[in-house]
């Protein structure tokens, strides 16, 4: 029987249609192998798959030799990755984003984007005293990384949008009326909205690239055994495994802690491996360590613990990471 040869990975394009084998569990999925390439990747899953399993994927972008993978019925069929994009890393963000739109469930979830560590603002403004077309326009590009709050008393909103190199990475927006926040886009989209509103008060701050990076995993990224409660497990032993695994692989990712009277209590930032730090929401509070979220955990009986990871590709030159702020202001 003749041995079919490997076809070449670079015929791979963002959106293709493959068939992986389940080789081996990793945080947030499993190493896997495109099969007819030979290729290693990585498969996020929120489901438990068996190894040795093949099942179809479709492929986003090559770091070196390993692939990132999205599961093929998670993939929507939007214009934008029907038609494609200006570039092979923009539409593999488009692949990425489409597969994996959250939405949070919480009260005052905008309060979940920390607030300035340092207390500056680069701007605070009414939005009817300036062009904000021009302005989110410079902060694209100036490549600002941090935060955009707006604050609407015409329409009782309040919103955020996460700027990682002066793109867009996360974004929430509630609105009284609106018992629950919505996905990404739509969220970004009803925030330009308000924005174009005279009366919208809005502030512009940087943040820490490793707080917006890991940050940016709670919208666009893949979660790591989430929900381990009193139930399922106990909340400081799963920190503890946690961490090492972060460590060893060198990966980026967002702990958020939660307990039964409060949806969401704290944050934790893991940058390339190494903890960056820990952020009280309902306290508005950064620390510089991890123990505000460690000890969370330890004092609280009820704590649960969900995880998300980033994967390495949405910040390597294979990937556009975000959402062009001008694109979307004139595509909507």
């Amino acid at each position: 029987m003749t041995q079919e040869i490997p076809k070449d990975k670079a015929s791979l394009k963002a959106g293709a249609s493959v068939i992986c084998r389940v080789e081996a569990p990793e945080p947030g999925g499993y190493t896997a192998t495109i099969l007819s390439y030979e290729l290693e990747a990585f498969l996020p899953s929120r489901e438990e798959l068996e190894i040795g399993q093949t099942v179809p994927a479709t492929f986003v972008c090559m770091t070196g030799d390993r692939a990132l993978m999205t599961f093929a019925y998670m993939i929507g069929t939007t214009e934008r990755v029907q038609f494609g994009l200006p570039s092979e890393q923009e539409t593999a963000f488009a692949v990425w984003a489409d597969s994996y739109p959250r939405n949070f469930r919480l009260r005052r979830a905008v309060d979940i984007i920390m607030p300035s560590i340092t207390g500056k603002l680069n701007h605070s403004v009414k939005c009817g005293d300036y062009d904000i077309n021009r302005l989110l326009a410079d902060l694209e590009a100036s490549e600002l990384t941090g935060c955009i709050k707006a604050e609407s008393a015409e329409v009782l909103s309040r919103s955020a949008a996460l700027l990682y190199k002066g793109r867009v990475v996360g974004c929430i927006y509630g609105r009284k009326p609106q018992p629950q926040t919505q996905v990404l886009e739509q969220s970004l989209k009803a925030m330009l909205a308000d924005l174009a509103l005279q009366t919208t008060d809005m502030q512009v701050y940087e943040l820490p690239d490793e707080v917006v990076i890991s940050m940016s995993a709670l919208f666009l990224g893949v979660p790591i055994g989430a929900g381990q409660t009193g139930d399922a497990g106990d909340s400081k032993q799963y920190i503890h495994e946690l961490m090492p695994s972060l460590h060893s692989k060198q990966e980026t990712a967002c702990v958020m802690v939660s307990t039964t009277d409060r949806p969401s209590r704290c944050l934790g930032f893991v940058h390339q491996g190494k903890t960056y730090g820990s952020y009280s929401i309902v306290d508005q509070k950064f620390d510089s360590s991890f123990d505000m979220l460690v000890n969370m955990c330890t004092e609280s009986v009820d704590a649960q613990i969900n995880a998300y990871l980033l994967p390495k590709e949405m910040t390597s030159k294979s990937v556009v990471y975000g959402y062009s702020l001008t694109a979307f202001c004139n595509r909507n």
